[in-house]
């Protein structure tokens, strides 16, 4: 093929000294202009920035984070690592994995619906609580939260082998004490499906003498409270379904806190620019957030150009 474009590139020059312009016999040939110029003029293969050229503590901080935690996908250790002051890229971690043969084909069922989107622009502005199944010895039993919808952090969570409404005013009220909020306060909404023990009048009573609202979710729409069931989906494959059935209630508490903590504070989140719950719920302000996370990108990348540079870090 190369000597081909080398004769072809010659026929046209003698053809050219002949008098015969450039485009006429690219006509009588059927080439393009610009795939002659192209010929002409072949792009230099670009070589990586050192700027982008991973450094080897860059790659053995990744494939660390990998064996400690082999389940983790790249943009989960990409967010590891970021929390750890080491701000990379999800591309960046990927191709490093798979030079390395560490990505696992990986499929998500997908959603229905469009998740609504809230305005909600700073934390305990809207709350949201729902329960889910568990089991402990075999007898199902309910796992309920309080989750924060601006920076997704649990508020509040138990246990128990039913759900009333007594459950719901507890948590809710455990979690103004949490918060430190006092009844001088704006009360944070509590956004609810239609199961009884939300719509019962103990309930509205209750939220209607605290000052505070509580809307409710439209039958058979799981996205109105969008942020609560994807957290349960969370749990659910990476806890409740992987210890199946806790051996009592005990267990079951501890095991359940244990995620709850490493949730909030470990888990890197994708909606969160991969900070953790607990850090953007601290922080509460996507501004100062984003300004962090440029931050990072901007140490690492001089970090990565010094030790490229062969400079002293």
């Amino acid at each position: 093929m190369e000597e081909q474009k080398k004769n072809i590139i010659e026929f046209v020059r003698d053809q050219k000294v002949k008098g015969q312009s450039i485009t006429e016999s690219l006509k009588v040939l059927g080439i393009k202009r610009s795939t002659y110029y192209t010929w002409l003029n072949p792009k230099q293969k670009k070589q990586p920035s050192s700027r982008a050229k991973l450094t080897p503590c860059e790659q053995q901080a990744i494939e660390a984070t990998k064996e400690r935690s082999p389940h983790l996908r790249h943009r989960q250790i990409q967010g590891i690592l970021q929390n750890q002051g080491v701000c990379l890229s999800y591309s960046s971690v990927y191709h490093h994995l798979k030079s390395i043969n560490q990505v696992e084909p990986y499929e998500r069922r997908p959603s229905p619906l469009k998740e609504p989107r809230y305005h909600v622009w700073q934390r305990n502005l809207m709350w949201g609580c729902d329960w889910t199944k568990l089991l402990i010895n075999h007898i199902r039993w309910y796992f309920i939260i309080l989750i924060d919808f601006f920076s997704r952090y649990i508020i509040g969570y138990d246990i128990h082998p039913s759900i009333n409404a007594s459950h719901v005013k507890h948590l809710y009220a455990m979690g103004l004490k949490s918060q430190g909020i006092s009844p001088k306060d704006i009360m944070p909404e509590l956004r609810v499906d239609r199961g009884s023990p939300n719509t019962s009048w103990v309930t509205k009573e209750f939220f209607s003498l605290m000052g505070a609202d509580i809307s409710f979710a439209r039958v058979r729409r799981p996205t109105d409270n969008a942020l609560t069931e994807r957290f349960f989906g969370t749990a659910k494959q990476e806890e409740i379904y992987v210890v199946g059935s806790y051996p009592d209630e005990h267990s079951g508490r501890y095991e359940i806190g244990n995620y709850i903590d490493s949730y909030n504070t470990k888990r890197p989140h994708q909606s969160l620019w991969n900070f953790t719950p607990a850090f953007v719920h601290e922080v509460n302000n996507n501004t100062l957030l984003l300004e962090k996370l440029a931050h990072l990108k901007h140490e690492t990348m001089m970090k990565r150009k010094l030790y490229w540079e062969g400079r002293t870090i």
